[in-house]
């Protein structure tokens, strides 16, 4: 059986809690507003191409993020594995997307494994495009290789952004 001190503490704890809730739904809206107002739009045309310009393969990706906050593809097949990440970093109107990639990539005749990694730092406008090629690009006498290319575009969220 319950005193009456703590009936009245139990009351008053669930009151505190009632309104500790409630307080919190309203901060959770405010937080997802300053979310939504300073989202990015990350857009990744993954490419396989083959001769230096024709495709052969590709996919897109769309992903919501925020300033600082990476968004990865990885690619694999074939003996080789590409993993990158895109994190945009924002400052009023400008935008710097920091780059690093790395590859793996089998030998056909052996088993030796090739692995390289890049990273670049580059300032951006809203909607340009930027093409980076994990693998390196295409190099003078190997125009019959494949070669991937990852264009990536940064664009303020908008309700409309993932049509």
């Amino acid at each position: 059986m319950m005193s009456p001190l703590m009936r009245k503490m139990t009351i008053v704890a669930s009151l505190l809690l009632l309104g500790v809730t409630n307080l919190h739904a309203i901060d959770i809206e405010d937080a997802i507003e300053l979310l939504q107002d300073r989202a990015l739009v990350v857009r990744i045309i993954a490419r396989v191409t083959e001769h230096g310009r024709e495709t052969v393969w590709n996919m897109e990706l769309t992903e919501i993020t925020i300033s600082g906050r990476a968004v990865q593809i990885q690619l694999e097949g074939g003996g080789m594995t590409a993993r990158a990440q895109f994190t945009p970093y924002t400052s009023d109107q400008s935008i710097t997307l920091v780059a690093q990639g790395q590859t793996w990539v089998t030998s056909e005749d052996s088993s030796e494994v090739t692995y390289r990694s890049a990273f670049e730092s580059l300032p951006v406008t809203f909607g340009e495009p930027v093409i980076f090629f994990p693998l390196g690009e295409q190099r003078p006498g190997h125009s019959d290789a494949l070669n991937i290319e990852l264009e990536v575009r940064i664009e303020a969220f908008q309700q409309t952004s993932l049509n």
